[in-house]
């Protein structure tokens, strides 16, 4: 005959193992749908390309067109004014870019934004051991360039 010890034992084991369970099935369902979004991406990342492939084409097409006539390159001036206006009216565009800029400024800024878009990406998914170490590259070329700044104040 079981004892009401040996009762409760017996159902903590199946509390433990069907927590077991929900947790392999919880862990397989959000791998999923990982996989679903990096397909989703993967698709609006060719469709980008594609688009990004007959702009191309056609920029050469135009440089073609206009190298052999010698005529002022109205088309590019369009696109530069369409551009200039959008930054100026878009704040989203606006921040995009300023936020690239920040991420192509070679100084220290640079340096730093850099190391903090390497520590997201672990967020991201990219391996922690990759990701620290080129935050801590930027960080060490951030540092090197704050020396090299305050040395030559010095002199």
């Amino acid at each position: 005959m079981k004892t009401i010890q040996d009762t409760i034992g017996d159902m903590k084991h199946k509390v433990q193992h069907a927590e077991a369970r929900t947790e392999l099935k919880t862990a397989a369902q959000l791998q999923k749908e990982f996989a679903k979004q990096q397909a989703s991406m993967v698709a609006v990342l060719g469709r980008q390309q594609k688009e990004l492939q007959q702009v191309q084409q056609e920029l050469e097409e135009m440089r073609r067109k206009h190298s052999s006539e010698g005529g002022f390159p109205w088309g590019m001036l369009l696109i530069a004014g369409g551009a200039y206006a959008l930054y100026r009216t878009n704040p989203s565009v606006r921040q995009t870019v300023q936020d690239l800029l920040k991420r192509v400024n070679p100084g220290i800024e640079g340096n730093l934004t850099r190391a903090g878009d390497a520590v997201a990406g672990m967020a991201q998914g990219d391996k922690p051991g990759t990701a620290l170490r080129a935050a801590g590259g930027e960080l060490k070329r951030a540092g090197e360039k704050a020396v090299d700044s305050a040395e030559d104040k010095l002199k």
